[in-house]
Parts: C-alpha cells; sequence; structure tokens
C-alpha cells in the first residue's frame, strides 16, 4: 500500500524553508500545519485542515505500519509525520530522488518542473497567497481553495511516480528509504558541553590569530606575506595564471576555488586567516559547531543525506550540514565527530570510501589494470599524468597531478572538452 501525502504550513518572509533548515523549521515552535492531503493508492485525495490534535486524529485512521509513504521532498513531509505524530510507516518513497536519479542532478527536480516535462498537469500557485497566514487567517473559502492545491500537489506526485518508477531498480528505492529514514527518524545524540567548549576554544584560537595578524595588517593583505603565513601551516599556496600578465600568480581571490576550498581545511587555523582575508566574520568550523548546538537543544541529530546529489550518482550534504567531510585532522581534530554519539548498545564506526568514485568507474569499465593499481596502492593520478606529460612517474609534480586526477574523474565519468578545458583553466592550467 502507499500512502501518498502533501502536507501545507505556516510560512512568512523570515519563518520559511529558504530561511531555514528543514530541521529548524520543522521544529520551531511557531511551526504550524494548515493542512494535509492524503491519497491511498488509486483511491481519492482527502484533505483535512484543523488543529493539530484534529490531523493527528485524522492521520491515525490510516495503517501506516504496512504502508509506504511517497511524498515530493519527503525529507520534509516525512519528518513532520514523524517528530510531530510519531509516524513510522513501512518505508519511506521520494519522487524529488527518483528524479534525480532519472533525469539527472542539472534537470529542475522542482514538482512544477517535472510536472509540464511529463505532461502531467499543472501545479497551483495558491500557495503564495498562504504566506503570512496561520491557518486562523483563511476564510472557509480560502482553506477549500487551498485543499484543493494540496490535493492537486497529491495527484501530481503520485502519478510522477507512478513514471519514474516504471524502470526504477527496487534495490535504488530501498537505497532512497535508507537514506530518507537517517533524517526522518533519527537516533544520533550531540554532546552539547563538549560543543560549546569546543565553540569557545575556536573563538579564543581565532582572536589570539587575528590579533596576531592584525598588529601588521599588511600581513593578512599581501599576497607574499599570507602565502608565508600559509605555509607556516603546512599549507602550499595555490596559484594561478594570470589573465592580465599570463605568469604564475597567486590565486587568493574570492572567485578561485582552491583559495575557498581552504575555507574547509582540516586545521581551524588556517579557516581563521582564510576567512580574515575574505572578510568574513566567522569560520566554517564556528558555523558548523553552532548549527550542531542549536539542533543538540532541539533534539536528536537528522542525518541529512542528500541522494544522487552528483551525476556520479553519490550522495551529497543537505540541510547545511554535510557529515561526509567533517574535519578528522589539524588542531583539535575531530570535535565535531566527537560530539556525535551513538545511542546506548551501539557503537559508531568513522569510515571513508577511499577514492571511491574513480574506484568503481574503473571496475564499472573493466579497467582491469587500474583496478589493480587502486589494489596496490599506486597513486594513479600520477600514473595518468606521468602518461599526460610522458615522463617518468617520479618527476611528476603536484599541478601535474591535480591534471591526471581531473581526467580520471572527468573523463571517466563523461566531461566534454569544453567543460574540461574550463575547470582546469579556473586551477592555472
Amino acid at each position: 500500500m502507499i500512502i501518498s501525502l502533501d502536507l501545507e504550513t505556516y510560512y512568512d518572509k523570515e519563518f520559511s524553508l529558504s530561511k531555514m533548515t528543514t530541521e529548524e523549521y520543522v521544529r520551531h515552535d511557531g511551526f504550524e500545519i494548515i493542512g494535509v492531503g492524503v491519497k491511498v493508492d488509486e483511491g481519492e485525495t482527502t484533505w483535512c485542515s484543523g488543529t493539530k490534535g484534529e490531523i493527528k486524529k485524522f492521520l491515525n485512521q490510516y495503517d501506516w505500519a504496512n504502508a509506504f509513504v511517497l511524498a515530493h521532498n519527503t525529507a520534509f513531509d516525512g519528518s513532520i509525520l514523524s517528530w510531530h505524530f510519531g509516524i513510522k510507516p513501512k518505508g519511506w518513497l521520494d519522487t524529488i530522488c527518483m528524479a534525480r536519479a532519472v533525469n539527472g542532478v542539472d534537470t529542475s527536480a522542482s514538482l512544477a518542473n517535472l510536472a509540464k516535462h511529463y505532461e502531467l498537469g499543472e501545479k497551483g500557485t495558491e500557495v503564495m497567497n498562504a504566506m503570512g497566514k496561520h491557518r486562523a487567517d483563511f476564510t472557509p473559502e480560502d482553506l477549500e481553495r487551498y485543499g484543493e492545491y494540496c490535493k492537486n500537489d497529491v495527484e501530481l506526485t503520485y502519478a510522477l511516480f507512478k513514471i519514474l518508477a516504471e524502470k526504477f531498480p527496487p534495490k535504488e528505492l530501498k537505497v532512497i528509504d535508507c537514506t530518507l529514514r537517517m533524517f526522518i527518524e533519527p537516533t544520533l545524540e550531540l554532546d552539547l558541553p563538549l560543543l560549546e567548549q569546543h565553540l569557545l576554544d575556536v573563538k579564543t584560537r581565532k582572536e589570539k590569530l587575528l590579533e596576531a595578524a592584525e598588529a601588521d595588517k599588511d600581513t593578512l593583505m599581501s599576497n607574499d606575506k599570507f602565502a608565508e603565513l600559509l605555509r607556516q601551516l603546512g599549507v602550499d599556496p595555490p596559484t594561478k595564471i594570470s589573465a592580465r600578465t599570463g605568469k604564475e600568480a597567486w590565486a587568493f581571490a574570492k572567485t578561485d576555488e582552491e583559495f575557498k576550498g581552504l575555507q574547509n581545511h582540516a586545521d581551524v587555523r588556517v579557516q581563521t586567516l582564510v576567512a580574515a582575508r575574505l572578510g568574513n566574520k566567522t569560520t566554517l568550523e564556528e558555523t558548523r559547531t553552532q548549527r550542531f548546538i542549536g539542533i543538540s537543544q532541539r533534539g536528536k541529530l537528522p542525518v541529512p543525506i542528500k541522494y544522487y546529489a552528483a551525476h556520479t550518482g553519490r550522495w551529497g550534504g543537505d540541510d547545511k550540514v554535510n557529515l561526509q567531510n567533517l574535519p578528522a585532522r589539524g588542531q583539535n581534530a575531530g570535535k565535531l565527530k566527537t560530539s556525535i554519539c551513538a545511542p546506548d548498545g551501539y557503537v559508531l564506526i568513522d569510515a571513508d570510501s577511499s577514492q571511491i568514485e574513480a574506484r568503481t568507474v574503473a571496475w564499472l569499465a573493466g579497467q582491469t589494470d587500474l583496478v589493480e593499481a587502486f589494489e596496490k596502492g599506486e597513486d594513479v593520478y600520477k600514473i595518468m599524468a606521468s602518461a599526460i606529460y610522458v615522463k617518468p612517474i617520479e618527476e611528476i609534480t603536484k599541478e601535474e597531478r591535480f591534471v591526471g586526477k581531473t581526467t580520471i574523474l572527468g573523463a571517466g565519468y563523461g566531461m566534454g572538452a569544453v567543460k574540461f578545458q574550463a575547470q582546469l583553466k579556473v586551477f592555472g592550467v
């Protein structure tokens, strides 16, 4: 049995998913459900609007334990069902996840776009008239129109699912369910005292480092002196080929990808210097820690992993939390990871799928020599660069290795010549 649904909730210019994370929005004291549309299999869609107690009574009539819940953006609707009503169905389905896999990540997965693409009908715009209106602010006529809008969304979602499911691998539906369940049915706890102490430590270190830099302001803004500061912290300063002079120059601009990437460096000291250079008031470590603190004060830690986030099919971070790239090295390493606690009777294992995309494409392509090179622990990126530059592996530079890496990953997953050239140009090649 499939139960398709759509929940309509209060929002305004500041209190909305465009301003807040899903977790923060759904758990906020100001969160309010306006109504819900529900469809069981091919049956007629029903609309219910009322108090939270009335909606709970309406939802309790369904056999959730034996049903798969379907929505468009199930992380949102599912978290409401789980966190506010304790509903735990047999499984979770999501047409947004399916659409990303079927149509690619470069195509809009909005319900309006998909309905148009598959000629299913038109998604309404009644939700625009609901901005800033609590349920008590709706007239009976307004609620009726809103209900029709919601029911139409449910019908579109179910119709879309039937089309996408025709050739969708059942195993992947299980992967989607597992991915959604990590967010919708959280079990992990956060160590609040540890996070608060870590935030204090990060701010203290940042202030001391900036004090030292501020004593000689030109050090922070001088390219050569700033490069030396990075070297002292064990970082090779990024470079590029200047478009103006055609010569090698420091890549310290806000648009330089490698420099921007240092904002996510494992060493908080590096983050601090880069943030100061870019004029940012906080480092990534600060904002992450503050976000963890906020989550810990509201409840358990949902794990927001975005299914099929990249064209390679890998997962990505979501809801402004990427648990796939929490720092594990550098000064004061691993505090955010350490703050994540398993429930009693369980343990957490910190693992990393090393070079998973390059290994997978080599195996799928049947390139046995590359698979064996990975198995032996050889530097496959240097091997590729050696072939490109026609020089011994031991003579390959860091920059040349990067070209080899880009070739294996980019060309391996079908990157075209124009994009390939453009991407390398960003890094000064």
